[in-house]
């Protein structure tokens, strides 16, 4: 930036009048005649010496006064500019620390085996495993929603053996997925990373769940639709329609049967959604008060079986527990 510095009211820079000193000027001129009045007023008297005199000396205390109170102003932003560098290395320190302890927590929880398999340095849940992971809890919801309607939500068993018919279906699937995916690949690629590709079989397993996922869902709000609650809720809502005031002179015209059956279609997928929600809270809190399952072996347990398999098209079978 160029400096503003003047000398007798003209720019170093530019040459031209400077803007800063005619303000300076017009202040000390307005200042001068203050204090003049002030001293008209207040020492009538005086002849015109002493009256230069006194405005003088009241000038000069002005300015001392102006001049400390400069110099206090400069000393407590000094104070204010110094306690926001204190502040700001305070801050950047403590974010240092923070960043070093995060970057060593990560190191540790990084060299963490994975939990379910056993892989080293897998950060606790390697790749494969998360994918497995989400492919069982995605198994888990499809059976529960295939439950809301298709089994008696009180008969454990028959809630038990729709989930397992769920279950088989998703693997069928999933079996049909994992070949597919072998067929394009190279046995030779397979061999050269075996971690690789267990994680993409993993996740081929994981893609075949999520497609089909969906459709247990749809599946569930168009059965629940068609409860008697689900169409309690249309015909009132039909009705209800089909009364408005500006529907009453012709309650069966094409308008209002249009609004009313747009009205019914909104209630019965309204108390579908209702009940979905309900009925899955209901299965996922019996699940939860029964003794959970014996859990399958640990991986140190499992590591010779899976050893002896050669890593061909028969490796899907150990992908997914």
């Amino acid at each position: 930036m160029f400096s503003e510095l003047s000398s007798g009211g003209i720019r170093l820079d530019t040459g031209d009048d400077c803007d800063n000193c005619d303000n300076v000027i017009h202040i000390r001129r307005a200042q001068r005649a203050r204090l003049a009045a002030e001293v008209d007023e207040q020492l009538p008297g005086l002849g015109d010496g002493e009256r230069r005199q006194v405005l003088e000396d009241r000038l000069r205390e002005q300015a001392a006064a102006e001049a400390e109170d400069f110099v206090w102003r400069r000393e407590q932003a000094a104070v204010e500019q110094a306690r926001r560098d204190a502040a700001r290395a305070a801050a950047q320190e403590r974010a240092e620390r923070e960043r070093a302890a995060a970057q060593a927590a990560d190191a540790v929880r990084q060299a963490l085996p994975c939990e379910d398999c056993g892989q080293d340095r897998s950060a606790g849940l390697c790749e494969a495993c998360g994918y497995r992971r989400q492919t069982k809890a995605l198994v888990v919801e499809a059976g529960l929603l295939a439950g809301t309607w298709s089994a008696a939500l009180d008969d454990a068993d028959d809630v038990a053996a729709t989930a397992a018919h769920v279950q088989a279906t998703l693997e069928a699937d999933i079996a049909t997925a994992r070949r597919e995916f072998l067929q394009l690949m190279d046995p030779g690629e397979l061999d050269a990373d075996p971690v690789a590709a267990a994680s993409a079989l993993a996740f081929t397993a994981l893609q075949a769940v999520q497609q089909a996922a969906p459709q247990y869902r749809r599946c569930a709000l168009a059965m629940l639709g068609r409860t008697e609650e689900a169409e309690t809720e249309a015909r009132r809502a039909y009705a209800t329609e089909q009364n408005r005031r500006w529907f009453r002179a012709n309650p069966n015209g094409a308008d209002a049967v249009a609004a009313a059956t747009k009205a019914a279609d909104t209630a019965r997928e309204r108390t579908a959604q209702h009940l979905l929600t309900e009925r899955l809270q209901q299965l996922r809190e019996q699940a939860a008060a029964r003794p959970e399952a014996a859990g399958s072996a640990p991986w140190t347990d499992r590591l010779p079986e899976l050893a002896a398999r050669p890593l061909d098209g028969n490796v899907a079978g150990a992908v997914i527990a």
